[in-house]
């Protein structure tokens, strides 16, 4: 997701001309227009910086930012964000350069236009998190693959128990989801349903599941497969949750075998 406060944006460009398929780091913007503010993807924070003087020393990359702060000042960084405190880093021999970590209003302009799988809910403002170097599960000339999942809702409890494990929830119900597809890709491949999500409630008073692709819901046949997986899967959740609602929609990608 790109942000709508900038004018331009890192973009990390991967070279597929050589060998080593190296890549370099570029800021696109809009065309004669000059370049106020520049977006990135992404923010690291390193605490292992021991250069004698410097407070701090940030530095492009990919499509992202790193920022190099001593332990000391790592510290320091935890316990403002734990206290919803701005908190800023002066970075270079003379702190020429200042990254700044300030508390705004709530950002909701992201996912925009992004419509569900499953029913072609809109998605604006919803939060997501992109899966990375997932698990990719081969039925023979094709793969599924789980790539994002969408938290539509999720609350903490009330009570003294742990809340509940959104990651760990995450990733159960992709790997029962994978596992019932894979036996059926080459039929959801024909049918064009190559892109489709699966939308869980998880609560101890009501649990279930939808599933679905481009806004319509799977025929009978994947849904009764998916129930031998994925039925054990939502229920245990569910009885772990400790009245900590979670609404997840995982989405899922068919493609071929490379």
């Amino acid at each position: 997701n790109l942000s709508l406060a900038a004018d331009s944006h890192l973009v990390c460009m991967q070279s597929t001309e050589d060998e080593n398929t190296s890549y370099h780091t570029q800021a696109i913007n809009i065309h004669n227009k000059p370049r106020r503010v520049t977006g990135a993807s992404f923010v690291v924070f390193n605490g292992a910086l021991k250069v004698p003087g410097l407070a701090g020393k940030s530095s492009i990359v990919e499509d992202g930012l790193m920022v190099q702060v001593p332990s000391e000042t790592m510290v320091a960084l935890r316990t403002s964000l734990r206290d919803m405190r701005d908190h800023s880093i002066g970075c270079g021999p003379n702190a020429e350069e200042t990254v700044v970590l300030q508390w705004t209003v709530d950002d909701t302009n992201f996912n925009i236009g992004v419509k569900s799988c499953v029913d072609g809910r809109p998605l604006d403002g919803v939060p997501s998190i992109r899966v990375h170097n997932g698990t990719d599960y081969s039925g023979g000339t094709r793969i599924i693959r789980w790539t994002e999942v969408f938290i539509l809702q999720c609350e903490d409890s009330d009570h003294t128990s742990e809340p509940l494990d959104i990651s760990r929830l995450s990733e159960s119900i992709a790997r029962a989801t994978c596992l019932a597809l894979v036996p059926l890709l080459d039929l959801l491949s024909a049918a064009s349903l190559t892109t489709l999500a699966v939308r869980t409630t998880i609560h101890p008073d009501n649990v279930g599941y939808e599933a679905g692709s481009n806004g319509e819901k799977l025929p009978p046949l994947y849904m009764k497969s998916l129930d031998d997986e994925l039925v054990a899967v939502v229920h245990q959740a569910a009885l772990a949750s400790q009245d900590s609602p979670a609404v997840l929609e995982l989405i899922f990608r068919i493609m071929e075998q490379g």
